[in-house]
């Protein structure tokens, strides 16, 4: 009886062997395919949007330029057209009006100055006799006097009072009429030509959001399907694993209560790493709860990694400081115990994961990739927990802190992976 369930064991683990490498390597290959074909989907995707995009955008870019163009040229003729036609007019209109505004002003200064000089040669010829000779004279006289009079009075008024108010005539005619009449024109042309611009950009801000959101929609429905096909493939193929290790198990039980206890390896994905003997109590938290009290770290994770039980492994993770139990010298924990506690706490990561991720950042730390026990494991197990991380951080549910966590712990796997080469 313990021969042929001997021979069962062996053939349960070649078996378990064959089934391993004939499930990991098309998985692996469909991966990589799958890998391979939507990077170059996306890429093409990509490609073929930002061409797009760019095309609008100088297309755009383009028709607002010729706008604007056109825009400003409507602008500056206009101002041409006020400065040739409507300003000379106004012009002469504000000129003839203040001239004959000036005119009775320049009379009436001139009068008193020229009552003056009549009245005063009147005088002078009287005194010097009367007579036609003196009437003469004083015809002659008060006519040069008179002329040379009015001359420079006429003179000297225009170039005091008389150009005075023609500055001030046609300073308060262009504040009046012309520099509000040309502010309001440019204030009208400039908000047109604005509201022009911003509703072209507007419209072209909206349309290159639709043609962005319409492209990305069919790849992002790509990418979730080939997501979750890959998730529901990890999925299976960590059940079945895991079926295969419980049911290895079960055999061994059974062999242990039968008869004498079995020496039976503790077999992962990738062979057997350690040897201890299998007892399996009715209870096995208080079994492992007693192995914890008495400080039997070694036992106690050796007997929950062999049920391959995740929940089991987590509950007894739960139990203790592992980042302190980590961290002693010498730690308490062999290699083999401590990488395939790595292991099955990846295949159970979807579960509370917060915790997973910190416990296998601890525990990976706590690996010696150069370790003759587990060097020939080390590069497979790291590598299927790699992918395993690479997966669940491109789910969508995951949060900012879970995310910097998984990164920390793919960029320590990645330097545990270069130093095995």
């Amino acid at each position: 009886m313990q021969e042929s369930l001997n021979q069962l064991l062996t053939t349960q683990k070649e078996m378990q062997k064959q089934m391993t490498m004939m499930v990991a390597v098309p998985v692996t290959k469909e991966g990589r395919r799958l890998e391979a074909a939507l990077g170059r989907s996306m890429e093409k995707a990509v490609k073929a949007n930002t061409d797009t995009l760019w095309a609008r955008i100088q297309e755009e870019n383009a028709k607002n330029e010729k706008l604007l163009r056109d825009r400003i040229q409507h602008v500056t003729g206009l101002i041409s057209n006020f400065m040739n036609k409507d300003l000379p007019a106004i012009l002469e209109k504000t000129v003839k009006k203040e001239i004959a505004s000036v005119g009775p002003a320049v009379v009436r200064a001139m009068t008193p100055a020229i009552e003056k000089i009549i009245s005063s040669a009147i005088v002078e010829s009287f005194q010097r006799g009367v007579g036609d000779k003196a009437v003469n004279q004083l015809d002659k006289s008060v006519n040069a006097k008179l002329e040379a009079t009015v001359a420079r009075q006429i003179q000297a008024q225009f170039q005091t009072t008389g150009k005075q108010v023609l500055q001030d005539a046609l300073k308060s005619s262009f504040e009046t009429s012309v520099v509000p009449a040309f502010e309001k024109s440019c204030k009208a042309m400039f908000e047109q030509v604005d509201s022009t611009f911003q509703k072209g950009m507007v419209e072209h801000s909206t349309s290159v959001q639709q043609r962005l959101e319409a492209g990305h929609t069919s790849l992002a429905m790509t990418l979730r399907d080939s997501i979750n096909s890959a998730s529901s493939v990890t999925q299976t193929l960590s059940r079945e694993v895991l079926e295969g290790q419980r049911k290895l198990m079960a055999y061994a039980t059974a062999g242990a209560n039968s008869g004498t206890l079995n020496p039976l390896p503790i077999q992962l994905n990738n062979g057997p790493l350690l040897r201890e003997k299998v007892e399996v109590p009715l209870d096995p938290k208080q079994e492992l709860a007693r192995l914890i009290a008495e400080r039997k770290f070694e036992e106690a994770f050796t007997g929950a990694l062999q049920r391959s039980d995740v929940s089991i492994v987590s509950w007894l993770c739960s139990q203790v400081d592992l980042h302190g139990l980590l961290s002693m010298v010498p730690l308490p924990l062999t290699q083999g115990v401590v990488l395939s506690l790595l292991q099955q706490l990846a295949c159970d990561i979807n579960n509370d994961t917060s915790r997973k991720i910190a416990w296998m950042t601890d525990v990976a730390a706590a690996i010696n990739p150069s370790d003759p026990m587990i060097a020939m494991h080390v590069r497979p197990i790291f590598e299927q927990v790699y992918q395993i991380l690479n997966h669940k951080r491109s789910l969508p549910t995951m949060t900012g802190p879970d995310m910097s966590s998984i990164r920390l712990l793919l960029h320590v796997i990645n330097s545990m992976l270069m130093t095995c080469k």
